[in-house]
C-alpha cells in the first residue's frame, strides 16, 4: 500500500513540476497582451502632448514595440505620428516621426538591434536611417 501511495505522490509531483511553467507562461502571456494593448492606447495621446521629451520618448517606444510585436494594429498610432511629422515645431522630432512612420510601414525590411539599459535613444533612429540609405543606394544603382 505504501508503494502505491508513494507512486501516486511521485506521479502527481512530476506532473506538477512539468506543468507549472506552462501555467506561469499563460499568465505572463495574458499580462504581456494587456500591457501591449495599454501601450497602443496610450501612445496616440502621448504624441499629442506639448512636452518634446515625452513625444520623442513615445516615438522611440513605438519603434521598440513594433520591433518586438510586428503584427499588432498600429493604425491609430500611424495617424498620430503623421500629425507629429507634419506639424511639430521641433525638426528633430518631425524627422524621428517620419523615420518611425517608415519603420511602421516597412518594418519587415528593416532589422533593428535594440540596446537595453541605454538613455541614448538616437541609436535606433540611426539604425533605421542607415538601413534606408543602404537600400535606397542599392536600388538607385
Amino acid at each position: 500500500m505504501k508503494k502505491v501511495v508513494f507512486s501516486l505522490v511521485l506521479v502527481a509531483f512530476t506532473v506538477l513540476i512539468f506543468t507549472a511553467p506552462n501555467f506561469g507562461e499563460q499568465k505572463s502571456s495574458v499580462l504581456r497582451r494587456k500591457m501591449i494593448e495599454n501601450a497602443l492606447q496610450v501612445f496616440p495621446s502621448s504624441l499629442n502632448l506639448s512636452v518634446p521629451g515625452v513625444v520623442e520618448s513615445t516615438i522611440y517606444n513605438i519603434v521598440l514595440v513594433k520591433n518586438y510585436f510586428p503584427d499588432e494594429n498600429y493604425s491609430k498610432i500611424i495617424k498620430a505620428l503623421n500629425m507629429v511629422a507634419q506639424s511639430d515645431d521641433n525638426p528633430s522630432i518631425r524627422f524621428k516621426a517620419h523615420l518611425a512612420l517608415i519603420y511602421l510601414t516597412y518594418g519587415s525590411n528593416i532589422k533593428l538591434k535594440p540596446i537595453h539599459d541605454t538613455y541614448d535613444h538616437e541609436y535606433i533612429f540611426k539604425q533605421i536611417s542607415e538601413q534606408l540609405e543602404k537600400k535606397l543606394l542599392v536600388a538607385s544603382n
